[in-house]
């Protein structure tokens, strides 16, 4: 399994987003799209290019010691990295892992973006990899990212009390979910596949 998943000739794709391993390179166009709110409910906050660096090296330390596998958000039309998420807390005995720290340029929330990015990476953990299990945590006063994990079809699990410390010293505690492998084939892949064909629908009527 860790020899798929930590092969630099990963790729995941679709028509119009492409998901690649993060780099080093990739950090000055990160910072690009980065802005301070991005960071509200992070462990850290990144307000400078030297504190992106960092936070970029520190992603790439955990893929060369195989713990996590961050990706960079390419879109396709414009060869812009438009944002980042990754796979991470991976369980080969109990099959299960995590996916998270995702975030995107502002000009690209509440678009097709992130519905393709989980796709992509379900579509893998499952359907590849053969996972049981795959959590989403978030912040508990994040509203906009619990609604957006609920419309993928994830499950609610609880709350995690005092679940880490952030960069400014508040105690936050994480709201749990989760989707299963029965939930995959049950509903949730035909729920994406039903947003995707609406959206292509929807660009069609505007052509």
């Amino acid at each position: 399994m860790k020899e798929m998943l930590f092969s630099r000739q990963l790729t995941l794709e679709n028509e119009r987003i492409r998901l690649v391993p993060m780099s080093q390179e990739h950090s000055i166009e990160l910072y690009k799209i980065n802005v301070p709110e991005t960071w509200s409910y992070m462990l850290l906050e990144v307000r400078e290019q030297e504190q992106m660096d960092e936070w970029v090296a520190a992603a790439v330390k955990l893929y060369q010691e195989k713990l996590a596998v961050p990706f960079v958000v390419i879109l396709k039309e414009t060869g812009q990295i438009i944002g980042t998420t990754r796979i991470y807390e991976l369980n080969e005995v109990h099959k299960s892992c995590e996916i998270g720290s995702t975030w995107y340029g502002v000009d690209y929330r509440r678009t097709f973006v992130n519905s393709d990015c989980k796709y992509l990476l379900l579509k893998y953990c499952f359907e590849t990899l053969k996972l049981m299990r795959v959590q989403l945590k978030t912040d508990e006063r994040n509203v906009r990212s619990q609604k957006a994990i609920e419309r993928l079809g994830a499950t609610k699990e609880g709350i995690l009390r005092k679940e880490r410390i952030l960069a400014n010293g508040y105690i936050r505690n994480a709201v749990l979910y989760s989707i299963t492998d029965d939930d995959w084939n049950g509903f949730v892949k035909q729920r994406f596949q039903e947003r995707n064909a609406s959206y292509e629908q929807r660009n069609e009527e505007t052509v």
